[in-house]
């Protein structure tokens, strides 16, 4: 006989669907959740937006799947959050919790004694995360940034995971298709706990379109059909996406003013000057090379830039 699922002060019994708030510990982050609980037997898959509070066609495309799914669509169970980060999403601010600070999906594993960020990765991953069967994380271009449509899967951590991870993202109708090396965020903790996941990327310089909400819910709902919560036939792109295996994630030594010199998806050669930093004098402060051949995946957008802060992504 199914059971209900219980997340933070909610349960919800086969059949329902239920709409309200958890907190994480007392880092006081309160985030909006949906529970969707079907009458039929299967998988828990959690979806989450708005880990970074700028991220637009994820966030809304995610609010309006929360909406729209119904018990009675559902074989398993459903949790959602949307989005993760409210006060980040209020107060425009790009990558981070305004509360610490702190990127929230750069703090796994977490730790219950450690910072507001920490606190809060230990608690969705323990509370949250080890709970489900399936982890979809919903991101895109932040306020600053720009990127194509592509899909991460972790590759690192269980080879095997890893794998099933991989051939879920084959769902996903997006240009690149990243093996990511990351280990520090959310859908990688998943995979250490034999849990499959992935990330999904689209849009960017905080603007939203219809079109790319379209096709974030599509892409969800397909990824469900592969997962078996949603009915129907798994819809595989035309064109599948282009691997990528190896890339580099480069984050600004200095602060000052940044000058990228490539465009989005241009393809550039080992050696070749793909930005600048300068100080308000317009001495160059920092100069960004490509360490290989390969593609231009993310860049920042905007002109002010701080030490430590992501400026461009490659990969090949």
């Amino acid at each position: 006989m199914k059971e209900s699922i219980t997340f933070g002060d909610l349960t919800c019994a086969p059949g329902e669907k239920i709409q309200g708030y958890m907190t994480f510990a007392d880092t006081g982050i309160k985030s909006p959740m949906t529970l969707i609980n079907g009458t039929e037997e299967g998988k828990t898959l959690l979806l989450t937006t708005g880990i970074h509070g700028g991220e637009y066609p994820s966030i809304e495309g995610v609010i309006e799947l929360a909406g729209e799914l119904k018990p009675e669509d559902i074989h398993g169970a459903l949790v959602i959050f949307h989005p993760v980060n409210v006060d980040g999403f209020l107060e425009r601010v790009s990558g981070i919790y305004p509360g610490s600070g702190e990127n929230l999906n750069r703090q796994y594993p977490g730790d219950p004694n450690g910072t507001i960020g920490q606190k809060f990765a230990y608690a969705l991953t323990n509370d949250v995360i080890k709970k489900c069967d399936f982890m979809i994380d919903t991101h895109g271009g932040d306020l600053h940034e720009t990127l194509p449509p592509y899909v991460y899967y972790p590759g690192v951590g269980n080879p095997e995971v890893a794998e099933l991870s991989r051939q879920a993202a084959l769902a996903v109708h997006a240009r690149y298709m990243v093996r990511s090396q990351c280990d520090s965020n959310a859908y990688h903790m998943c995979n250490h706990f034999g849990i499959p996941s992935m990330l999904m990327e689209m849009g960017g310089r905080g603007l939203w379109t219809r079109e790319e909400v379209e096709a974030y819910k599509f892409n969800v709902k397909n990824v469900m059909r592969y997962v078996g919560l949603l009915e129907g036939e798994v819809i595989l792109p035309e064109n599948p996406a282009h691997v990528i295996t190896n890339a580099a994630y480069i984050d600004a030594e200095v602060s000052g003013c940044w000058y990228p010199m490539v465009k989005l998806e241009e393809k550039v050669k080992k050696g070749q000057l793909l930005g600048v930093i300068k100080d308000f004098f317009g001495n160059v402060l920092e100069e960004v090379y490509a360490e290989f051949d390969a593609l231009i995946l993310f860049y920042t957008t905007s002109l002010a830039i701080k030490a430590g802060d992501p400026i461009i992504t490659y990969g090949i």
